[in-house]
């Protein structure tokens, strides 16, 4: 882990770290990279790539929806989409990935949380704690809930649909403890006075990337937060 790292919320660090070793495998320095969905100037800090990124907001380099890309085929070496399937209905979900994969040459790398039984428990629970202090649904999680996290079934039958080759496919994190910190800082901020501030940065603090170690596993542990996966065009 780089310096420059070790003060990155963990899960934020998690997931771009584990693309950005996903893409040096293909070589790093030289490619072409397009992040569908992902915001401007964020995967650059891991990876040495040139990278574009493409949202539907204004948060990345173009504006486009992931669902047709206005890129020809084979315009980028590598595609990444990093916590995009979560925010849309499953029935979307094959033609967005066939999508991606149009636009790459060499690979595409799709990461997102991981949707055991438990990770869909946690998120159901978090967000009606969120709810319950605020008054209003999250923003993300409200479309978790709706749309439900990818499950290792879901994620078979993105992979063989899509007419691509699957060459890897790993998970990472731990969904326990990052739905620990989630609710220990909603709790914190709906509170105030100086010990909800000290609460605040105490769970601030134990969230940094540099206080958890990163750890792959080729199969889906008990606990899982989030799997990443790598598809080769045919």
């Amino acid at each position: 882990m780089k310096p420059a790292h070790w003060f990155l919320p963990y899960d934020l660090y998690e997931r771009h770290a584990v693309v950005a070793q996903m893409i040096a495998a293909h070589g790093s320095r030289g490619l072409r990279v397009l992040d569908v969905g992902g915001r401007a100037g964020l995967l650059s800090r891991f990876t040495p790539c040139s990278v574009i990124s493409a949202n539907v907001d204004r948060s990345g380099d173009e504006r486009c929806d992931g669902m047709a890309l206005p890129f020809p085929n084979a315009a980028f070496d590598i595609t990444v989409t990093i916590d995009t399937l979560e925010h849309m209905p499953r029935e979307r979900r094959p033609a967005f990935v066939r999508e991606c994969l149009r636009v790459s040459a060499k690979a595409l790398i799709v990461a997102a949380p991981f949707g055991s039984p438990g990770h869909a428990e946690a998120e159901t629970r978090l967000h009606a704690l969120f709810q319950a202090l605020t008054g209003q649904p999250h923003p993300y999680l409200a479309e978790h809930v709706a749309y439900g996290l990818p499950d290792i079934a879901e994620i078979q039958h993105l992979a063989t649909c899509s007419g691509a080759r699957l060459a890897r496919l790993a998970f990472a994190g731990d969904y326990r403890r990052e739905a620990h910190h989630f609710a220990a800082a909603i709790r914190s901020r709906t509170r105030r006075g100086w010990r909800a501030r000290g609460e605040a940065l105490l769970w601030h603090w134990r969230s940094r990337a540099l206080l958890t170690r990163l750890h792959l596993s080729n199969q889906p542990q008990p606990h899982s937060n989030r799997f990443f996966m790598e598809l080769l065009p045919g």
